[in-house]
């Protein structure tokens, strides 16, 4: 059984207001980059380096959200054919 803390209405705010923000975003998974298992679901405006640690393969990875970008191109992608 858990217990439920009170939190304080500043925090409440906050809270709220960080979700109404987050409405407009996209989210995106961040993959293993050695099993492809999903470690992490981030934001359209996550930026900056993230320590994982794999819970398939336990491997820990540091990743910079900038290179695990998923970039569409117009007609180019994998899944689209010329």
């Amino acid at each position: 059984m858990r217990l439920q803390a009170q939190v304080a209405p500043e925090i409440q705010k906050r809270l709220l207001l960080s979700r109404v923000e987050a409405e407009s975003l996209k989210e995106r998974d961040i993959l293993c980059p050695t099993c492809g298992f999903r470690i992490q679901r981030v934001f359209s405006d996550a930026t900056g380096h993230l320590s994982v640690k794999c819970q398939k393969c336990k491997n820990v990875h540091i990743l910079n959200l900038a290179y695990f970008r998923r970039i569409r191109r117009n007609g180019y992608g994998r899944n689209c054919r010329r």
